[in-house]
């Protein structure tokens, strides 16, 4: 069979990752965005060692890029005592094949961009999707122009555009099913180094930091080569939905501005040092969102149209893996396209797709949900770390589709 002609809409982290892997197959992919410079959106987030492993397979190394080693944390109750330490990439030798990393979107953004661009991915920016023709495998453009080809995956966040269209999104659709909300900021960390309540607890060394009380929770990790504190606040939603509109689009937009004044009345009962981050941080710096997930939905595919990261299963930040399993799921899909795909196979890939990836979403959907409504995370953080950076997406897709091979042959 001929080169597939793949169009991928939404360009974050799962998308340039699947296009990438798909591009070295041999197939023909298009990079869709409605945004002209999606290198500018986001903040940070933690990239484990399982997705660590699959990026370095694509050829991007996060270190290299910015990102900061997760060595060490600390978790503490509200008055800043110590109530659980961790420690990762203990094995130097495991750390440089995959490592436990906190990456700023923005670099490692940048980096899968110049290796999928390198990789002969095509780059089609501000370009707004209107629709899905998921019978015809079409894309409907909004200057109501239409492009075909021969497989669309949906990779565009949490508010996917081709979702209802594979899916009926009247009855499954991304809701603030644990009430949480977040605001994130970041500061600079050497000014946090230099101030008098913060130098004793952000040092060379600090890697993870968080303070917590009746579902709040105020956690603190370096980026960008060490240079920037990421900082996310969780909490109740309804104790800052002035600031919001609910469950909808704007609410969760990364660019919803919110005051410093309800950030820390919020958080007023916690111990200085933490609200001190408040006020190094730019007067104008300040997001908050709704913090969305979605339940299981029936199928991650329709015809030629399959889903990928945040557009089939949004999941909450408690979990640490929105980001990897996006990646996780790139790299599956991509070991499932092969050069020599045949036409015919692609339904029962698309099916085997799913089946190699909806359970360990789940578990992570789960311990999302659990740690939001104040599960005691930190005697389970351990084990759930380790089961997710044991998991090998190459391995565990080799595996099942040699499975699949023979049980057809």
């Amino acid at each position: 069979m001929a080169p597939l002609k793949i169009a991928i809409v939404g360009a974050g982290i799962g998308g340039p990752a699947a296009a990438i892997a798909l591009a070295r197959n041999g197939h023909h992919v298009t990079l869709y965005d409605r945004l002209k410079n999606t290198s500018e959106v986001g903040y940070a987030f933690r990239i484990t060692p399982n997705s660590d492993r699959c990026l370095k397979h694509l050829g991007v190394d996060t270190i290299a890029g910015g990102a900061v080693a997760a060595n060490s944390g600390r978790m503490m109750n509200k008055d800043g005592e110590v109530v659980h330490v961790t420690t990762e990439n203990t094995d130097p030798k495991e750390a440089k094949r995959s490592a436990s990393v906190f990456a700023y979107r923005p670099q490692l953004h940048q980096q899968l961009m110049e290796v999928a661009l390198a990789s002969g991915v095509e780059k089609k920016f501000g370009v707004k999707i209107e629709s899905v023709d998921v019978e015809n495998t079409q894309l409907v453009i909004s200057d109501g122009s239409t492009v075909s080809v021969d497989v669309i995956i949906a990779a565009d966040g949490v508010h996917s555009v081709v979702r209802p269209h594979v899916i009926d999104a009247t009855k499954h659709f991304p809701s603030a099913t644990t009430g949480h909300s977040a605001f994130r900021f970041m500061v600079s960390k050497p000014i946090c180094q230099k101030d008098k309540l913060l130098s004793s607890i952000i040092s060379d060394d600090t890697h993870f930091l968080s303070w917590g009380a009746d579902e709040r929770r105020i956690l603190v990790y370096p980026v960008n080569y060490d240079k920037q504190l990421n900082i996310t606040c969780t909490h109740p939603k309804h104790m800052s939905e002035k600031e919001g509109a609910g469950d909808d689009a704007s609410a969760v937009a990364y660019n919803q501005v919110a005051s410093f004044e309800t950030a820390l009345d919020i958080y007023k009962d916690f111990e200085p040092a933490a609200l001190r981050l408040f006020h190094l941080a730019h007067p104008d710096g300040l997001r908050v969102w709704a913090l969305q997930d979605m339940d299981e939905i029936p199928t991650w595919s329709k015809s030629r149209t399959v889903l990928l990261g945040d557009a089939g299963h949004p999941l909450l930040p408690f979990g640490f893996s929105g980001a990897s399993m996006a990646i996780e799921d790139a790299i599956t899909l991509a070991e499932l396209l092969p050069r020599d795909v045949e036409a015919c196979d692609l339904d029962e890939r698309f099916k085997l797709y799913e089946e190699i990836r909806k359970p360990r979403v789940a578990v992570v959907r789960d311990r999302g949900r659990d740690v939001a409504r104040g599960a005691d995370s930190k005697t389970t953080v351990g084990p759930y770390l380790q089961w997710l950076a044991e998991y090998d997406a190459l391995e565990v897709t080799r595996a099942a589709l040699a499975k699949h091979l023979e049980a057809k042959a």
